[in-house]
């Protein structure tokens, strides 16, 4: 507790405070860390595979694996379909991708602490860099094994450094795994049957996007 005397020089001292820090974190060595972590990662996003998760190299013979002549010689003739019953995973399939190249990856599913879509990861910019060429390359095979395995001309592709996409919190997960039913309208949620002992919640989303809870 703060002597009585010294009251009238707290906002002296706040200002103080308050002008060294801004110059710490506004100054040039900051600054530079800001643009370094800025450049570090690199986020990846798949698209157009609607029509089935994408393929791995496949180096066992299995028996829904398809053969591509043109990956011969790069040792990719044979692939098959990643995790065809599970949910699709970005961050799970780069890794099983470039292990099957015979390299590492490092990928994650989360950035700034917040989770990205099912269809996104990060990756380590330099790592890419390192295996860019390769990776592109049979990924290139790839395409021609997923129009082999589903027919037509549609083929994943991978765009590199989109704008990062995150899951909203969902707040009311617990509320649906209990069996309430939810009704969207607009940007409300309403929930529908909800049992005496529970709290009447309504969630809407912010200006930034993030879902809010109100409860009563």
């Amino acid at each position: 507790k703060w002597a009585t005397w010294a009251s009238p020089f707290y906002p002296g001292f706040t200002l103080m405070f308050h002008k060294v820090l801004d110059k710490v974190l506004n100054g040039p060595t900051f600054r530079d860390l800001r643009a370094t972590d800025a450049n570090m990662y690199l986020v990846l996003t798949l698209h157009s595979f609607n029509r089935g998760h994408p393929m791995v190299p496949q180096s066992k013979p299995c028996e829904d694996a398809v053969t591509i002549a043109a990956g011969k010689r790069l040792g990719l003739v044979s692939w098959t379909r990643f995790k065809p019953h599970e949910k699709f995973h970005l961050s799970e399939y780069m890794q099983a991708f470039v292990e099957g190249l015979g390299y590492q990856l490092k990928t994650y599913g989360m950035m700034d602490g917040r989770k990205l879509v099912r269809y996104q990861c990060v990756v380590v910019r330099q790592q890419w860099d390192e295996l860019r060429t390769s990776f592109l390359e049979a990924f290139q095979v790839q395409k021609a094994a997923y129009r082999r395995a589903n027919g037509g001309t549609a083929a994943p592709t991978l765009a590199e450094g989109a704008a990062p996409r995150f899951v909203l919190r969902d707040v009311s997960c617990s509320a649906q795994q209990s069996g309430i039913k939810t009704i969207v309208r607009k940007t409300f949620v309403e929930l529908d049957e909800l049992p005496n002992d529970s709290a009447a919640c309504l969630k809407r989303s912010n200006s930034v996007g993030e879902v809010l809870a109100y409860c009563v």
